[in-house]
């Protein structure tokens, strides 16, 4: 493999969050979140070819290469005293056209759970329990066959009309601003008129904002700020860069969200073409290059950037992470997720990829294939 031929730019690391605080109120303590899940998007990347594309396939599209994948999540409480109202959750994956997911089952111990939507494409484990003793252990996981698929649809402009009605539900939720997505603020809109000019069709505008990005954006190591810092300091990682994408994108109208992933994200942008459907299309700023198509097979965690919480008031989210609350003394808390590679047949490679959440709530490459160490890390 020529290894340099297949480098991309890439950013650096955005760990967001603290460890956890407790609040307390008589004898209630309000658990809040350990850790904001972090962004990554560290050089090296290589596409290979194979498990990673650095060119989309000539003779098809569609969702290609489906690749097979086990999926553990959970959450595990320790009593280190009593306490009672207990609830908690993670985030769990998502069905869409890229990921099909084989019906999860879940195995409790001590506690209820269940697999609960928290917006349009966000699901999360549920975790209540009335009461946990000290010493005693509780645990709600659930297990998933999953399939991955890369993405190629062949999208070109001429599919598209340069005018464009978005359905009301999609520009409600992906017109506006987000927790750290402004599209109001001068910085963005004196951009986007540097960068409009005289295009006046979607496609082409959302192709010159994800070629601004890398070019105007250095790659840097810190914790997600806003798109409004990026755009001062020019600097971020991958969080920053697809939220300056969504950015631009919703100022000029085109409606767009962002993608999860473990330690990593990107954008989706949203056209009707001429026979009136709808198509949510990929941009990556960081990381990988890709426009108008996915060539990773990618655990698809989250989608969107306006998140509610149920028992978090009417705060919006810009992405979920792990949270806990209680009344009494805290327990100690692990959080679960746990993704394996398997072979597609029998004997058959089962490919790089395996992961394990930390603490912190980043992902670490666990796998020894020999192409591990080219991924984000």
């Amino acid at each position: 493999m020529e290894r340099r031929k297949f480098l991309q730019l890439g950013a650096g690391v955005a760990v967001c969050g603290t460890a956890g605080v407790l609040r307390p109120d008589g004898n209630s303590f309000d658990c809040q979140p350990a850790a904001v899940p972090p962004a990554f998007s560290i050089v090296p990347v290589v596409g290979d070819g194979k498990w990673i594309w650095n060119q989309p396939p000539k003779n098809e599209t569609g969702y290609l290469e489906p690749r097979p994948f086990h999926l553990k999540i959970g959450i595990e409480l320790n009593g280190r005293g009593g306490a009672s109202q207990i609830q908690a959750t993670t985030p769990a994956p998502i069905e869409v056209p890229e990921q099909k997911l084989e019906e999860p089952a879940i195995k409790t111990d001590g506690c209820q759970a269940t697999i609960r939507d928290v917006g349009p494409d966000a699901s999360q484990l549920y975790l209540t329990a009335d009461e946990i003793a000290p010493g005693q252990k509780i645990s709600a996981s659930v297990e998933y066959r999953l399939t991955a698929y890369k993405q190629y649809m062949g999208y070109v402009r001429d599919q598209f009309p340069r005018q464009q009605k978005p359905p009301r539900d999609v520009a409600n939720l992906y017109l506006g601003d987000s927790p750290g997505i402004q599209t109001r603020i001068k910085e963005v809109r004196l951009l986007l008129d540097e960068l409009r000019g005289d295009t006046q069709h979607p496609w082409d505008l959302a192709k010159k904002f994800a070629d601004w990005i890398p070019h105007h954006i250095k790659p840097q190591v810190r914790p997600y700020t806003s798109v409004t810092a990026a755009l001062d300091d020019r600097q971020g990682a991958c969080a920053e860069m697809s939220a300056v994408f969504v950015a631009l994108c919703r100022a000029a109208g085109i409606p767009a969200r962002l993608v999860w992933v473990p330690d990593h994200n990107w954008a989706e942008f949203y056209l009707i073409d001429e026979q009136g459907e709808g198509h949510w299309i990929p941009a990556h700023t960081a990381c990988y290059f890709w426009f108008g198509w996915t060539g990773a097979h990618e655990l698809v965690l989250q989608k969107g950037d306006r998140l509610r919480m149920p028992e978090r008031g009417n705060r919006l989210f810009r992405l979920q992470e792990d949270w806990l609350r209680c009344s009494g003394r805290k327990p100690q808390v692990r959080y679960i997720a746990e993704l394996t590679p398997l072979p597609a047949s029998t004997g058959a490679d089962p490919g790089p990829g395996a992961r394990t959440k930390m603490a912190n709530g980043e992902w670490k490459v666990v796998g020894k294939h020999p192409l591990d160490q080219y991924l984000r890390r």
